[in-house]
């Protein structure tokens, strides 16, 4: 266990998880911006790629790796796609309203139902393959639990191909990302026009 490469010690009286001070190279960020579960998921999806990439380098962890790394993976499709439904909510509605819910395929087809409502198309090649994604990690991992406890993970694969489960979650980046980029030009262009609205009826 990577553990084990660690020098010996033990926790001391002051010790803190949390310390926000140091050298530049050390301290990170926290996002805080508009639209935060975008910030969240980019982060669950750069962790995902840099573990199996890890995972892949460093043959003797891959096994320990791998529920993390699947886990990562599957917090970072919630998030997005949350993020997606909140941005469409926001240009339809102008509320930022969202499923409360981990269950990924109710998700999906709310954010295609709210996708298709503004008129983009949601059954070219590339969202039916999305699909199939969707349901088979549904089937793995309905409601998030899959992955992060011993109890719930009964009826998971006993083998996983980390290099083929890298090569469809960057596939899956690239189109959920696309359209995140996307939505979040809809949301500035609402905002302008909420404000333009605004400016007019309270000059």
């Amino acid at each position: 266990m990577k553990i084990y490469e660690e020098e010996i010690r033990y926790p001391q009286k002051g010790d803190k998880f949390f310390v926000d001070d140091g050298d530049k190279d050390v301290v990170a960020s926290l996002h805080k911006t508009f639209q935060k579960f975008g910030g969240f998921a980019d982060s669950y999806q750069t962790s995902a790629l840099s573990l199996i990439d890890t995972a892949l380098e460093e043959k003797d962890f891959k096994d320990l790796h791998v529920y993390p790394i699947i886990f990562l993976i599957r917090h970072y499709l919630e998030l997005r796609l949350k993020e997606l439904v909140i941005g469409l909510n926001y240009c339809k509605n102008q509320n930022t309203d969202f499923p409360k819910t981990h269950d990924i395929q109710h998700l999906w087809s709310k954010f295609k139902q709210s996708y298709s409502d503004i008129g983009e198309i949601t059954n070219d090649k590339r969202f039916k393959a999305v699909d199939k994604l969707i349901i088979e990690i549904s089937k793995v991992d309905t409601n998030s639990m899959t992955f992060r406890y011993p109890d719930e993970s009964k009826h998971i694969y006993d083998r996983i191909n980390l290099k083929n489960l890298k090569e469809i979650f960057i596939k899956m980046s690239f189109l959920f990302d696309g359209v995140a980029i996307q939505i979040a030009h809809y949301v500035d262009i609402t905002e302008d026009l909420v404000q333009t609205v605004y400016k007019d009826f309270h000059p």
